[in-house]
């Protein structure tokens, strides 16, 4: 399952990344609101994802219970994607996400029934997984 869940992330980069070049600029820099992320800073949010999942993916490994959780809102102010390159922002997404589905390649299935303190919830391995493909779809719908 473990790789399973690997390719279709790779897939889901690839693919992405294919349907990017159709967004101009200015769609990519469009906020709908003043308090609402632009697609450029979803793309961000998904880039700080991957950063703590990674986390969160090597250490449930490990068994190393560290309690993995972020502010999401103000992850992407701090890391300013707003005035960021668009094509650094790309990479960065591009580049976690396949060292995630690298990580994911090297668990094993008897992996996916470890559990990792979340916030206040201990989800397994197998939930993290699913749950960031879909987290990671949810978000793509809105750029794409």
């Amino acid at each position: 399952m473990t790789e399973t869940l690997a390719k279709q992330l790779t897939q889901i980069i690839e693919n992405s990344l294919q349907k990017f070049e159709s967004i101009s600029q200015e769609d990519w820099n469009n906020k709908p609101a003043p308090e609402k992320w632009s697609k450029k800073e979803v793309l961000g949010h998904l880039a700080d994802s991957a950063m703590n999942n990674i986390h969160r993916f090597i250490r449930i490994k490990q068994d190393d219970q560290t309690n993995i959780w972020y502010d999401q809102n103000f992850w992407v102010k701090a890391s300013n994607y707003e005035h960021q390159d668009l094509e650094s922002v790309k990479m960065l997404w591009k580049s976690l996400n396949l060292q995630i589905a690298r990580v994911w390649e090297n668990l094993g299935d008897t992996d996916l029934q470890k559990t990792i303190p979340v916030k206040n919830e201990t989800p397994t391995l197998q939930f993290l997984m699913e749950d960031y493909i879909d987290h990671l779809n949810h978000h793509l719908k809105q750029i794409i």
